[in-house]
């Protein structure tokens, strides 16, 4: 696969065109809140999440018909999908490696802790209880809490890393917060499932069996959220707790991955982000909350590939750049984004350094293993020479020959 595969096409453009379609609604919403309170932030907020996407600065090889990107004007804000699916993507990039490396010693499972569904004058409490029980789950298989007769260290937990996720019922209009998460346990656990309760069904259709950790933890999760005691008695005596799946990924782990790193909201099911009053509950209960957290062995890690694959992304990158330079200087210009689109469609490549590395990021073991550059010229970029694609030599070869 050459370079040239991973020119951006123009579906990835419409694609971020679609996501903030709706902006300019949480943008008014900010502004309202702006003229209510009087705080700036709100009136920053606004222009910046209207603004989101909006305007692209290139570099453009106009006779290659090539368009660097080196920057594009980004909000960062929770309620804006187009950035939360961007950052998702980043996580993504950085958290692989690690997960990649874990998965040598460690299962990785995904394990969905929900409750019951909440009024909308309830959301903020809810979480707030939420965010300080996990821990306390998490700590019986660390051994920091016990219930008589169990053994949580059996298991072998390593550690985990939560994310939030808010979606509302659109009959009822009640949230339903939960966590997406993914564990480690000891190499070779199997975790038998033979039991089902209410939990296990769909619409009437059996769905899932759960094991006897799952429907243990469902009881654990309930009693804690009640702020009863977890004994031994309480679990026997406790007929259901809250639905908690906890699954093995098989090693496809980066596909469960991808459900925590996606920030609080589904992008393809957040439309009830643009009601105001929704909104405005939904601002309380998230501000100054961290969406992701890691624990145990995940709770403060780096990146040891991603060095490695940076090297890599920049001097590629720089190759690259630095063949199209010889051929014709760049010329600097911003572009809103229905000009991008439709440069696309008149045939314009477009290309980022970002781009670059997600490649990279999708041949890492071969980059690791083999210690490859993924090409040594520009020639990959376009799958033939570009003085072929030109049918003339470089500007920079015709100066010298005139000297």
């Amino acid at each position: 696969m050459g370079l040239s595969d991973r020119v951006i096409g123009k579906e990835y453009f419409q694609k971020i065109k679609s996501r903030i379609n709706h902006n300019y609604q949480i943008a008014e919403f900010y502004e309202n809140m702006f003229e209510e309170r009087g705080e700036d932030k709100f009136l920053n907020k606004s222009k910046s999440i209207d603004l989101c996407c909006k305007f692209w600065d290139i570099d453009f090889f106009e006779l290659l018909k090539i368009k660097d990107i080196k920057r594009v004007n980004l909000c960062h804000d929770k309620f804006c999908l187009n950035c939360q699916s961007m950052i998702a993507q980043k996580r993504q990039q950085k958290y692989a490696p690690i997960l990649d490396e874990f998965r040598k010693s460690y299962e990785v499972f995904h394990m969905v802790v929900t409750v019951p569904n909440c009024e909308v004058d309830e959301l903020f409490p809810l979480l707030n209880k939420m965010y300080k029980k996990f821990p306390y789950m998490l700590e019986f298989f660390k051994g920091k809490r016990k219930v008589k007769n169990v053994d949580f260290l059996q298991y072998g937990y390593g550690g985990a890393v939560r994310g939030l996720e808010v979606t509302q019922n659109q009959a009822t209009k009640q949230f339903h917060p939960h966590f997406h998460s993914m564990v480690l346990f000891r190499k070779g656990l199997e975790l038998e499932s033979e039991y089902t309760n209410i939990y296990s069904f769909s619409n009437g259709v059996l769905t899932h069996k759960f094991s006897e950790l799952e429907i243990l933890l469902q009881k654990i999760w309930y009693l804690l959220m009640n702020d009863e005691r977890v004994t031994a008695k309480a679990i026997n005596e406790l007929k259901l707790g809250y639905d908690i799946h906890l699954s093995d990924s098989k090693g496809h782990y980066h596909e469960c991955f991808k459900y925590f790193c996606k920030g609080a909201f589904d992008v393809d099911n957040g439309g009830f982000l643009y009601n105001e009053p929704t909104f405005r509950v939904l601002y309380e209960a998230l501000h100054s909350r961290r969406m992701i957290q890691g624990y145990g062995l995940l709770y403060n890690f780096e990146d040891l590939d991603s060095e490695v694959l940076d090297d890599y992304a920049v001097d590629e990158y720089e190759k690259m750049i630095s063949a199209l330079k010889d051929f014709e200087k760049p010329i600097f210009k911003t572009e809103g984004l229905d000009e991008v689109i439709e440069s696309c469609i008149n045939k314009c490549k477009y290309i980022s350094k970002t781009n670059l590395r997600r490649y990279l990021e999708e041949r890492r073991e071969e980059i690791l293993a083999k210690n490859l550059l993924i090409s040594d010229c520009i020639n990959d970029f376009f799958s033939k020479p570009v003085r072929e694609v030109l049918g003339q030599t470089s500007m920079f070869d015709e100066e010298e020959e005139s000297e």
